[in-house]
């Protein structure tokens, strides 16, 4: 049988109407149909049947977006992630029971024009959205003009966002967001930071952004503070700052065992969930943290490291005299003075610590030696960026040239700016048996233990037995508890100004407790305080050294520390018994 002929042709291009034709059919008996009027007629029933679904598809869609707009297109990527992703892990204190900063989600109001076309009425949408906003309607005017997608409102509620779908403006969407919130308002603001809404190392600060940076994703973080113990430091600095019209203060407690940060204020504070709200240059204002960033010349507190120093390297005993009425001109103007000059021209090593004689340590400075200074401070860590969880970090101040004349200075105080938190944790060496801490905002394990000796365990007590006279007969005298038998030194220093000069003062007092075994450092500021009629005078005696026995009389208890009265040799016997 002979196989019969079969007609083929080629599509090509747009021409597939063919393939609706019903004349084709692989029947070889049949040839294809090439009458041009059914070949129109097909590519019309074609065209007409992709028009009829494309419709379809686009009212179906439409229809939806209209019911549930938020639901299938939102805001940009970057929002949809947040909303996906818890950013931030929850932040408690020690007890595992405070909460210091968690993660909420919120709604969001914002308006997205999708049309991209001038059918958007900006002005009437404005008019419409400033009741509910209480906003005036050229600035949401304004903010509506800056493009498609613009966030109106954060953290609203139910009722507003009723309101807001009820307004008459068909652009309107919600969004659920992350929101990051510090229950305790300004609480250990310095401390725990902020963070707004994008999450990122540019909008953020403190604990915060380090957790962010280091991109810590555990489910809980459990930090070394003690609310409570914050709360009273906090409370205390503020009425002193009240008390004694000072600008502002800071104060640090710090475990001297092992580093553990237990309370860490910087006055005046802020609130981390209304921060944002501020100008830049508020911000940065309020957000600057004195203990941490500062960089401050300490005054006579810095005479702790110069006693220490010269007994470490055996140059004196406490037994050796010094003549405090002795001129020391070199390189100045006039004499170096004291604040109060002694009755006695005779002063031995630890009372010229309680009588905080600059005279005297000028001597000391001099038999120790520029090098020999450099390289203990060097050790101290005073002189070096402090390695703590925050990455607002200061640096101290060191002179441009190091010669004997800025030693003989820095032998009391001056001519060195250093970092509070630097100088809390180096004091905790001259009082725990020697042993150099690395301060830190997180739990220790309870067998930390560190190596890095500054001074032996000998000089350690010595230093203890001195800076306990301070208190009990010196210029701490202000700062004693009865029962915790508190330790410490004072400093008053005249703040350099910008301009060149002093000008205002800073008070500290920098001590331990209890004084038997010190197991906490504390340190508080007072940025120029000034005097009253029932305060006779400015210095750290009148404002620090008091300021500090608060805190430590309110936060010993908390501390499970017990009172007790423990007798010891005077000073006299004690010197005598170690020369």
């Amino acid at each position: 049988m002979k196989k019969g002929n079969i007609n083929s042709r080629i599509v090509v291009g747009d021409d597939i109407s063919q393939l609706f034709d019903n004349n084709l059919n692989n029947s070889s008996s049949r040839k294809f149909s090439s009458n041009p009027i059914n070949v129109s007629r097909n590519r019309l029933k074609f065209a007409l049947s992709i028009f009829v679904l494309f419709f379809v598809i686009f009212s179906i869609r439409n229809t939806f977006l209209s019911v549930f707009p938020g639901d299938v297109i939102s805001e940009p990527k970057t929002s949809l992630a947040l909303a996906t992703n818890k950013p931030l892990p929850d932040i408690y204190d020690r007890s595992g029971k405070n909460l210091m900063a968690t993660t909420v989600k919120t709604l969001r109001a914002s308006v997205f024009n999708r049309s991209n076309s001038n059918k958007f009425d900006i002005q009437k949408a404005a008019i419409k959205l400033s009741p509910y906003l209480n906003e005036d309607p050229e600035t949401i005017s304004n903010k509506l003009s800056k493009g498609r997608y613009v966030e109106l409102i954060n953290d609203i509620s139910e009722k507003e966002q009723y309101d807001l779908l009820n307004s008459g403006v068909a652009e309107v969407e919600f969004s659920n967001v992350w929101r990051r919130v510090f229950p305790n308002k300004t609480l250990a603001s310095h401390i725990i930071g902020y963070s707004n809404r994008d999450f990122d190392e540019n909008s953020s600060a403190g604990l915060e952004r380090w957790i962010y940076k280091n991109n810590i994703q555990s489910e809980n973080i459990h930090l070394s503070l003690n609310l409570n113990v914050q709360n009273y430091l906090e409370k205390a600095l503020f009425e002193a700052i009240e008390t004694y019209e000072a600008k502002a203060g800071f104060g640090v407690i710090l475990n001297a065992k092992n580093g553990e940060i237990i309370a860490l204020a910087s006055l005046p504070n802020y609130d981390p969930n209304t921060i944002n709200n501020q100008s830049q240059m508020k911000t940065n204002e309020l957000r600057f943290n004195r203990v941490v960033q500062g960089s401050y010349e300490m005054g006579s507190v810095m005479k702790l490291f110069t006693l220490a120093m010269a007994l470490e390297e055996e140059k004196i005993n406490l037994s050796d005299e010094f003549d405090v009425w002795k001129c020391i001109n070199k390189n100045r103007k006039k004499c170096l003075s004291d604040y109060r000059k002694s009755k006695a021209q005779f002063l031995n090593a630890a009372e010229c610590l309680i009588k905080s004689s600059n005279i005297c340590m000028a001597q000391i400075a001099q038999i120790v030696g520029l090098e020999t200074q450099k390289r203990f401070l060097s050790e101290t860590g005073l002189l070096d960026e402090q390695f703590l969880e925050l990455y607002e970090m200061g640096k101290p101040s060191l002179p441009e040239n190091w010669n004997e004349l800025s030693m003989e200075q820095i032998s009391f105080g001056q001519s060195i700016g250093l970092v509070p938190l630097s100088f809390a944790s180096a004091t905790a060496a001259l009082v725990n048996g020697g042993y150099l801490l690395e301060p830190t905002l997180f739990l220790r394990k309870d067998e930390y233990i560190t190596n890095a000796k500054l001074i032996s365990s000998d000089v350690s007590e010595a230093m203890r037995y001195v800076m306990r006279q301070v208190v009990k007969s010196g210029s701490g005298k202000q700062a004693d508890i009865e029962g915790y038998e508190v330790i410490g030194k004072t400093g008053t220093a005249d703040k350099p100004c910008s301009t060149g000069g002093y000008c205002g003062i800073l008070t500290s007092f920098v001590g331990a407790f209890p004084g038997w075994n010190p197991e906490y450092v504390i340190l508080v500021s007072l940025d120029d305080p000034k005097g009253k009629k029932n305060i006779r005078g400015t210095s750290a005696y009148w404002n620090a050294a008091p300021t500090a026995g608060k805190v430590i009389k309110r936060v010993a208890p908390l501390l499970k520390i017990s009172q007790k009265n423990v007798s010891k040799d005077s000073i006299e016997d004690y010197v005598e018994a170690n020369s």
